[in-house]
């Protein structure tokens, strides 16, 4: 079944910018909460205020996504402002793990100082606009970082509101709540009053953007960000104007898996390769794209396609350099995918990825209806007409709930025109129930939870506790910390009652400064291993993938390096030691007590909070017994300090039961 989402577009004004980019330009509000669809020009509105001798600092959350930004908008200055190239290459620069090995591969050996320099200025001896994409975990590095170089005590939040014009962070819908703690932080210094009659510190504009976006407001205005300080910025689409998207061919198609998709569409696929286009296949589980690669190689051969035209992204793949598998696929996280005319992916590429001319993507649905968005929004932009073919299948439809209610709306408009309004409205209907049609043109894809609001509480503390924040920059954070800081203060100071005792000193310490690092832990993500192919190529693996989709950890002895990391030395390519059937493996963690020294491991499942209260609060347990009996008001404390964050201090155990050749 299928149908026709129609040609969209935003109106254009005399300078060429649509209202919403003008608006990013001009806004004079401190904190904007921006909501436009994909391909509106969102990022370009940045670079249109580089243009204008602005300084932006915007921060994405993949590293991936700030390559593909800084690598499009080097070739944008270079091509139309005629920048000079190496004038480009020094005014935008990407700080992520991936530089950090650049910069380290040069000789820089103070990262930290280095960057430290960059955020005051990329390159000093020229005028003109900079802009610097990070990954938030690096800026969050930055401001907390453990050791203070000599010179650089004065470098703190304040002075990147300073050197900055605008604070960016784009795809603000992947945000989690023990993450929201940086934007906060931004956001409220940017916009409160301050003793000098002005509104905030420093002079940078903070801008939160999604296509799909999260009612973040509330927990902003509960932190304290004043509401006349908040400009929601919403794109209006339009029939005429600069197109964003032609006409796209939707199509549901019920199929046992992509390699049937492809041979399904292998005549479009083909047609389109012919005309130096890109087709894009997205899959939802990295297993079965492993899984797929003799099949999908068999069909492009079979088209005349070659394997060395084809790009393969996801998550461990782009954790190597630049190679060939032995499909002949290319790989690697520095690879352009605009030099590709079939790419092959995972999630990965959901997220603000661009590409040069992709009009046909044949897709899986991904997890949530804003996954599907998401995909759907790369396909056919700049006005160019497209094709997307969705895989579903029935056991799909039954773990998402919303496909088959999409699939239904499609059947009953088959072969109709419908408009991107309400392809969008059919695909946010669950989370729109939340709001009782209280939210206007924009349609919210959900909320954060009532936790986002003491992680930046959490987070404030630990700012407050670091050594850059003394004298006037302490006082201006103990001014302005919201009501969650200072519960999560008082929950402190209650709490240090057991850090006082002799018999609980040591436990209670480690405890707090777990439950710190928690708060520095801006994603959730699971332990990685270094796995080596047999051609040399180095991986890095989620530990419980690892575990749960190969035979690797069973057959294979692992070995720590000298820097205490596993690693895995494979005799054939990772798709070699693919299961047919999937291991049941788990994430868990070893997670941390404020009594007693021995620690528990739990699964991290959705009932991982409630497991460690309940371990806390077990009366059988005479550590625990004592400590309540000792101390009632900390072990509440403690027990409320993770309720309320959702952070369970702890980190990922070391490998499971089951793998058992390791050698230690």
């Amino acid at each position: 079944m299928e149908l026709t989402v129609t040609r969209h577009c935003v109106a254009q004004r005399e300078n060429g910018l649509s209202p919403l980019q003008h608006a990013l330009l001009h806004e004079p509000k401190r904190v904007r909460i921006v909501d436009a669809p994909t391909g509106a020009g969102k990022t370009y509105a940045f670079q249109k205020a580089l243009l204008q001798d602005q300084r932006i600092l915007f921060i994405v959350p993949t590293r991936r996504l700030a390559q593909n930004i800084a690598a499009s908008l080097i070739d944008d200055l270079v091509v139309n402002a005629k920048w000079q190239k190496e004038v480009a290459e020094k005014k935008v620069q990407v700080w992520s793990s991936d530089q950090t090995a650049v910069l380290r591969e040069q000789g820089i050996a103070n990262i930290r100082g280095y960057r430290i320099r960059q955020m005051q200025a990329l390159d000093a001896t020229r005028s003109g606009g900079e802009m610097i994409i990070a990954v938030p975990e690096v800026v969050s590095q930055l401001l907390q970082r453990y050791r203070l170089d000599k010179g650089q005590a004065g470098t703190s939040v304040f002075d990147v509101l300073d050197d900055f014009d605008h604070i960016v962070f784009d795809e603000f819908h992947t945000i989690e709540a023990r993450g929201f703690g940086l934007a906060a932080l931004f956001a409220k210094l940017a916009s409160v009053p301050t003793d000098g009659g002005t509104t905030g510190y420093g002079g940078a504009k903070v801008s939160l953007l999604s296509a799909t976006p999260l009612d973040v407001k509330p927990t902003l205005v509960t932190l304290g960000v004043p509401e006349t300080q908040i400009a929601e910025l919403h794109e209006v689409i339009t029939d005429t104007g600069r197109a964003l998207h032609g006409d796209v061919r939707l199509v549901l198609e019920s199929l046992p898996g992509m390699p049937a998709v492809l041979e399904q569409n292998l005549a479009l696929v083909k047609a389109e390769v012919a005309q130096n286009r890109q087709v894009v296949l997205i899959y939802n589980a990295l297993a079965a794209l492993k899984r797929d690669m003799p099949a999908l190689l068999r069909s492009l051969k079979g088209a005349g396609i070659a394997a060395d035209n084809v790009l393969v992204i996801n998550s461990i793949d782009d954790s190597g350099d630049n190679s060939q598998s032995g499909y002949g696929f290319h790989t690697g996280r520095r690879q352009n995918p605009d030099d590709f005319n079939v790419l092959i992916a995972t999630a990965s590429v959901e997220m603000g990825v661009t590409f040069r001319a992709a009009n046909v993507m044949l897709m899986e649905p991904g997890f949530a209806p804003m996954n599907f968005l998401q995909r759907y929004g790369r396909a056919a932009r700049r006005g160019e007409d497209g094709t997307v073919v969705v895989r579903t299948d029935a056991a799909l439809e039954d773990r998402h709930p919303w496909l088959r209610e999409l699939g239904s709306w499609i059947s009953a408009h088959q072969s109709q025109q419908v408009a991107i309004r309400e392809l969008t409205e059919v695909l946010s209907r669950e989370a729109q129930q939340q709001f009782k049609g209280e939210t206007g043109e924009t349609l919210y894809f959900g909320s954060l939870p009532q936790q986002a609001v003491y992680t930046s509480g959490l987070y404030w503390q630990v700012l407050l506790g670091h050594k850059s924040s003394h004298r006037h920059r302490r006082a201006h954070l103990l001014q302005h910390q919201p009501a969650s800081s200072k519960h999560i203060y008082a929950l402190l100071k209650q709490y240090s009652a057991l850090e006082t005792d002799d018999y609980y000193r040591e436990s209670a310490t480690q405890w707090h400064e777990q439950l710190f690092a928690q708060a520095l832990n801006l994603r959730n993500i699971g332990l990685r291993v270094k796995v080596i192919e047999a051609d040399g190529r180095r991986l890095l693996v989620d530990r419980v993938w690892l575990e749960r989709e190969t035979d690797i950890m069973t057959r294979i002895t692992g070995q720590y390096d000298a820097n205490d990391e596993l690693s895995f030395q494979l005799q054939a390519d990772l798709e070699h030691y693919l299961l047919d059937e999937k291991n049941r493996a788990s994430r868990r963690l070893m997670v941390y007590f404020p009594h007693t020294k021995r620690t528990g491991e739990l699964e991290a499942s959705a009932g991982l909070l409630r497991e460690w209260v309940k371990h806390l609060q077990n009366k059988r347990d005479m550590d625990a017994e004592a400590a309540w009996d000792d101390y009632p008001e900390a072990m509440k404390a403690a027990e409320l300090l993770v309720s309320l964050t959702g952070l369970i201090p702890g980190n990922d155990t070391d490998l499971s039961a089951s793998t058992t050749s390791l050698v230690l």
